[in-house]
């Protein structure tokens, strides 16, 4: 049995329909998080201090200064990838700590040498993740292992050590749970300026990504009522016709008590020319109101990937495949109704010649 285009279609909008959501609900777990990205190389960065005072009065800040070092033990050397930052990493980008505690506020301004080991480096260098208390040297220092943390990251071994003692300067920040405007507002008191940095706030991109979803519906169903115009407009021609006819002989009270049918139906069909195009417009209007925040949303397109290396990749990971899978759905939506159009003419096109050949005969 040959399938119908018009179905092939329609099974490939509802697959990239369900991959636009997948993608949306994939995003989802990040979505109270807020990244303040450099724009430019000339960007100012920020002075871990001044991020800590920040974090006092204000609201809570994080961090990543990366860097690489040789983890020594007495039995061998294993190179790990050292991350400075704050005691609020675990806590604004929600990762786990199955053994042990991220080192604390008081062990970052005390500037006491503590590490917290990803379960890649724990695994690696000590065998095991129940690690907690044990010490290992970097150069000539000695470092206390206070925790483990579950970061994602299953190809390379990463230390976070307090940032009081590693020093340097951060690119990057992140928050959570903030509203945007105030965010913005108040982060200008470290010298962030629109030009200079870009805000990317998730609860936006992940309201783009359903979003995306939700436009795929919406055009759909506007579609769908511009398509009924057509039957709609035969079937009042036809209606009035038959109306005017019963008119011709019997009055209009008559008609009501003897053939209302005829005249229910013309009623419908009114109301249905009213109704399909008008609520093809309210759905277009929504739209627009939809696409047009769009354009102030960064794209993740030129992200560089060294800031926050194991959420931001991924991310934009997915809003590249929302972005195939929302083309390929305006392809097949196109298409669908393309070939529903072309059937019911081809359709109407069959019944009019065998009509003709009927009168013929």
């Amino acid at each position: 049995m040959r399938t119908r285009p018009e179905t092939l279609s329609a099974i490939g909008l509802f697959l990239c329909l369900s991959g636009l959501c997948v993608t949306a609900f994939l995003a989802g777990k990040d979505k109270a998080l807020f990244f303040v990205i450099p724009s430019e190389t000339d960007s100012p960065r920020f002075d871990v201090q001044a991020i800590e005072d920040f974090s006092e009065k204000e609201f809570l800040l994080t961090y990543e200064i990366p860097g690489s070092e040789r983890i020594n033990l007495s039995h061998a050397e294993y190179p790990v990838t050292v991350i400075a930052t704050n005691s609020n990493y675990p806590g604004i980008l929600g990762q786990n700590m199955p053994e042990g505690a991220f080192f604390s506020k008081q062990a970052w301004r005390g500037k006491q040498r503590h590490a917290v080991l990803n379960e890649t480096a724990a695994f690696a260098i000590f065998g095991s993740a129940n690690i907690v208390g044990s010490r290992f040297r970097i150069r000539n220092d000695t470092w206390l292992v206070t925790g483990v943390i579950s970061d994602g990251d299953e190809d390379k071994a990463r230390i976070y050590i307090p940032s009081s003692i590693r020093g340097g300067e951060a690119d990057a920040l992140a928050l959570t749970g903030m509203d945007e405007a105030y965010a913005r507002n108040s982060l200008k008191t470290l010298g962030i300026q629109e030009g200079n940095f870009s805000f990317i706030n998730m609860a936006a991109l992940c309201g783009l990504l359903w979003e995306r979803a939700e436009i795929i519906v919406l055009l759909f169903f506007a579609f769908l009522f511009l398509g009924l115009l057509e039957p709609l407009i035969g079937g009042f021609r036809k209606a009035r016709s038959a109306l005017k006819k019963d008119l011709t002989r019997l009055y209009p009270g008559e008609l009501l008590q003897k053939h209302g049918k005829s005249f229910h139906k013309m009623v419908c069909f009114v109301l249905g020319l009213v109704l399909s195009p008008t609520l093809a417009l309210l759905l277009f209007l929504r739209l627009a109101s939809i696409c047009l925040p769009w354009q102030d949303i960064p794209s993740l397109a030129n992200l560089n990937p060294e800031f926050f290396p194991l959420r931001l990749p991924g991310i934009r990971i997915l809003e590249l495949v929302s972005r195939f899978f929302f083309g390929f759905s305006l392809a097949f939506l196109v298409i669908f109704f393309y070939n529903v159009w072309r059937g019911k003419n081809h359709g109407s096109a069959v019944r009019s010649k065998q009509t003709t050949d009927t009168r013929s005969r």
